[in-house]
């Protein structure tokens, strides 16, 4: 963050640090060791497509899977209760560059033994498969350890091999380059704590190919951009930016001076804008505020949705908020950098936010 915006951000009573945050951590006040369920994500280094490729169409796609990705499936994920008789795999999710999982640890784990050494082993077993499989694709004189032909796209495995020395006929293993790990390090878990999210959980897994082909289809909804000058402020932004543009715009801020008769009023101008199809523009923090966005939603308008924390590395808008990206009718926006904190949003937060609201709708 340039000083500048690190001054105003700490004037409008934000907690600024320069950490940088990172999406795989582990919640500390809960035991890995014992009985839970979880969501897992496990990334593939450098984002390589390694595990199959996006095909079909927006509404019937699919990822085919790459000989890697099918080992992943088919022997990989079987180890886990194989090694592990008390933690059951409940639905996996292969894309091409990225694997989920829902597994659930049904009995404590062995003693010294917590979800951490599940997952490290479940990440080694799938980096051995790569590995055979570039040892078996490639010919004598071209890389070993590296490559990446039989297990991903012609262009993934170029790159790959690129990086690596020949290997002569009768080498041994050992005389090659260290081999490369699969799989980014660390992992990203989500632990289920309450009713219905298992259900979001499946449900997102079987959307996942479909929500990464409409982001192909309309990078221009789904970037991140930084430093975007709002009201004098570097804001981070992601959706739809050109319904700033369209000029019928109003900020939907509810004053506490506001009766319920002038609420009403103001209710049925805000609504009848949306529907003529005007931009709605509020960070949404009151009940009032959140009760008039949410009917927006609801009623499919444009909104502009204001919000106190920004953007982590990666960010894709879940749920209902990814349809209104991708029909290109919502924007977020956040003047303040992403944490990883919970914290209850400042009065003096509140106050820029309607002021940046109704900047916005002018």
């Amino acid at each position: 963050m340039k000083s500048k915006s690190k001054a105003e951000a700490i004037a409008a009573g934000v907690n600024v640090s320069d950490v940088q945050h990172t999406m795989n951590r582990r919640l500390s006040s809960h035991d890995y060791h014992g009985v839970g369920t979880y969501m897992l994500t496990l990334v593939v280094e450098g984002r390589q497509p390694l595990f199959g490729r996006l095909c079909g169409t927006a509404d019937a796609p699919k990822v085919e899977l790459s000989p890697l990705g099918q080992m992943v499936r088919d022997v990989e994920l079987l180890k886990i209760s194989r090694y592990y008789p008390m933690v059951e795999v409940w639905k996996l999710c292969v894309m091409p560059d990225h694997l989920h999982l829902i597994v659930r640890v049904k009995a404590p784990l062995p003693e010294g033994r917590h979800l951490g050494h599940v997952v490290s082993g479940f990440k080694s077993g799938c980096s051995r498969a790569w590995w055979a499989l570039q040892d078996a694709a490639a010919p004598c004189g071209e890389p070993q350890g590296t490559g990446a032909a039989a297990a991903s796209s012609a262009a993934a495995s170029s790159a790959a091999a690129s990086s690596a020395a020949p290997v002569p006929c009768g080498s041994p293993q050992g005389a090659a380059a260290p081999r490369r790990v699969l799989f980014e390090k660390g992992y990203c878990d989500k632990i289920l704590l309450r009713d219905g999210q298992l259900d979001n959980w499946k449900r997102y897994l079987d959307d996942n190919p479909r929500r990464l082909f409409i982001k192909r289809l309309h990078p221009e909804y789904f970037t991140v951009l930084h430093q975007v000058p709002l009201m004098d402020h570097p804001c981070q932004i992601i959706g739809n930016r050109f319904l700033l543009d369209i000029p019928d715009r109003a900020a939907v801020v509810v004053h506490r001076a506001y009766t319920d008769a002038e609420f009403e009023d103001h209710r049925r101008e805000w609504l009848a804008l949306g529907e003529a199809g005007g931009v709605l523009i509020s960070a949404a923090v009151s009940p009032r505020e959140k009760a008039v966005m949410r009917e927006a939603m609801d009623s499919g308008y444009r909104l502009v949705l204001l919000r106190e924390n920004g953007f982590p590395p990666l960010y894709k808008p879940s749920g209902e908020a990814f349809d209104a990206c991708c029909e290109g009718r919502l924007l977020m926006v956040s003047p303040w950098e992403y944490h990883m904190q919970r914290r209850t949003i400042s009065r003096e937060q509140c106050l820029f936010l309607n002021r940046l609201a109704e900047h916005l709708a002018k």
